[in-house]
């Protein structure tokens, strides 16, 4: 993130908030869900369900995510599943490396887990197809922000946390 003053990503993360409590993104992220599982269902990757998606550093990698998807997963893990996370938790997880949902090592937010987890798996034939549903996802996530005219911002997936629970 590192742009702009605490108080306007504290106004940022209300509009983000305000919402991501909307029907038609609530409508938005589960079509894209659909879209995504019905990718992944044809092409069929395979998942060793070792956590090593969200070992971030350890393997190389980051998740990336708009404001408004960071709020939208945060408010339905707390709305559907009673999951509350800390600003301490994801500073663990952010000096660990991984995670803030990486427990035992699984996902614990599976069911609401963003829209790149949903996407990318280490299965090495798969890359081609992740890349490209990630590209037409994220322009997706693009409109709806124009669309509802709020602003955009994409950020590493803790950062948006630790911004969207100030």
């Amino acid at each position: 993130m590192g742009t702009g003053s605490s108080d306007s990503m504290a106004s940022l993360a209300e509009v983000w908030r305000s919402a991501a409590v909307r029907a038609e993104v609530r409508d938005f992220f589960l079509a894209q869900r659909e879209v995504i599982d019905a990718s992944v269902r044809r092409s069929r990757p395979l998942c060793l369900a070792a956590g090593g998606c969200c070992n971030f550093e350890q393997h190389g990698h980051l998740l990336y995510v708009s404001g408004l998807e960071a709020a939208f997963t945060v408010l339905r893990l707390s709305a559907l599943h009673g999951m509350e996370i800390s600003q301490a938790e994801i500073a663990a997880a952010r000096a660990r490396g991984d995670c803030p949902y990486l427990a035992r090592g699984l996902c614990s937010a599976h069911a609401e887990r963003p829209l790149g987890c949903r996407i990318f798996f280490c299965d090495p034939s798969a890359q081609t197809w992740q890349s490209q549903l990630y590209e037409s996802t994220h322009k997706e996530v693009q409109g709806l922000h124009a669309r509802l005219e709020l602003p955009y911002r994409y950020m590493e997936w803790r950062e948006a946390l630790r911004c969207v629970l100030e």
